[in-house]
């Protein structure tokens, strides 16, 4: 007989960067051992193919060749002030139909979004009647944009207790402070065998110091190379460059010497694992794997738009150092390794970011009408988790 418990999950999301997918996938996942029934949707594909497709290429191209014309974007649309994400109102709109209709067949007993579109999606969806369960919103960022937030969402979920404060200042409603989602295997400790076998692989000296610098899953250029540079010119130092998907950035970052770049990698648990430090350049999915796993992150001149707001919070919640300064970049670097204390403290604030399972949180709201489920964010706050 089917399990009465089991509950309908459909996760909305987003590829735009791995990031987002990569959320959806582990929350899918930790909802299926507990026996429900959960089901993740790309809003991209359900848009009419020509427009998903652009979208789907529109962002890596803005960030890697016009990142000008990125922060303009970002700036027009996801800062400026709106009630229910009205800028982007062409391309949800254009989802509404697809999404309508998957909800009619899956027929959920809550929708969740880890996307800020699919986050205004979800929303319209249930200010026009036409959703009839919760919809929660995972925001995935650490800093908090005009386009997560929607007034018909019933529940807000956040990765910090200061976007979580700043969601219920905007919106009136109590939001919930899950902590950021990465896979298990990040929040475990790792063997010094497995950290010496990787360096092996890899070629690279015991004795040396390793910056894994991330480029995100479409090889987000930024200032790799400089970085890189930068890194292989300090003595004892070795940077292995994560090129994600973008062949022509791995050419680039194999021509730097002393440097060893790497494409597509499945496992980054393996390199976090024979890493000294991680050299971010938007606090974006390795960033948040690298703090669970206890690897500082230094950010190193970050992407336009939201890689600078989220540089920023990650900053003020002591968990990075935002540097231009290629010289000031392998200081950090050598701090970091050098100074012991300061060293354990920031893996420590790192670690207590994961202060509860988004799965438990999500699964809470299909219990609930959405009236209750603003209860729930508003007594949980009130116990100490907002």
């Amino acid at each position: 007989m089917p399990d009465a418990t089991a509950r309908r999950v459909l996760i909305v999301s987003a590829a735009m960067g791995g990031g987002h997918l990569q959320i959806s996938h582990e929350l899918q996942r930790r909802l299926a051992e507990r026996g429900h029934e959960a089901h993740v949707v790309d809003v991209l594909q359900v848009m009419p193919r020509p427009a998903g497709a652009w979208l789907h290429r529109l962002y890596p191209w803005l960030v890697n060749r016009t990142p000008w014309l990125y922060q303009l974007v970002y700036d027009v649309f996801f800062l400026a002030d709106q009630t229910a994400g009205e800028r982007a109102g062409i391309p949800v709109r254009l989802s509404l139909p697809g999404l309508r209709r998957l909800a009619a067949t899956f027929r959920p007993d809550v929708a969740v979004s880890t996307h800020p579109l699919s986050a205004l999606a979800l929303g319209e969806l249930r200010r026009r009647g036409r959703l009839g369960c919760p919809a929660v919103t995972m925001i995935t960022t650490f800093s908090v944009n005009n386009l997560w937030l929607h007034p018909s969402v019933d529940l807000e979920l956040c990765i910090s207790t200061e976007a979580a404060s700043e969601v219920t200042r905007r919106t009136g409603r109590a939001a919930v402070v899950s902590g950021p989602v990465v896979r298990p295997a990040f929040l475990e400790p790792v063997e010094e065998t497995a950290r010496c076998r990787v360096r092996e692989e890899l070629g690279i000296p015991a004795e040396s110091r390793v910056a894994l610098v991330s480029t995100g899953s479409v090889g987000l250029a930024g200032s790799a190379r400089a970085a890189a540079e930068a890194i292989a010119s300090r003595a004892g130092w070795v940077p292995v460059v994560l090129c994600g998907r973008s062949e022509e950035l791995r050419a680039r970052m194999q021509r730097v010497r002393g440097a060893v770049a790497l494409g597509w990698v499945e496992d980054i648990r393996r390199l976090l694992a024979a890493a000294d430090v991680l050299v971010d350049n938007a606090g974006g999915m390795s960033s948040k794997e690298a703090l669970g796993f206890g690897v500082p992150v230094v950010t190193f001149r970050p992407i336009s738009g939201h890689g600078r707001d989220d540089a920023a919070a990650l900053e003020r919640l002591g968990l990075t150092d935002v540097v231009e300064d290629p010289r000031r970049l392998v200081d950090l670097l050598d701090g970091l390794v050098q100074d012991a204390p300061g060293r354990r403290e920031r893996v420590a604030r790192g670690r207590a970011l994961f202060v509860a399972d988004a799965a438990d949180l999500v699964e809470q709201a299909t219990h609930r009408p959405s009236g209750r489920s603003r209860q729930m964010a508003a007594a949980t706050v009130a116990a100490g988790h907002g």
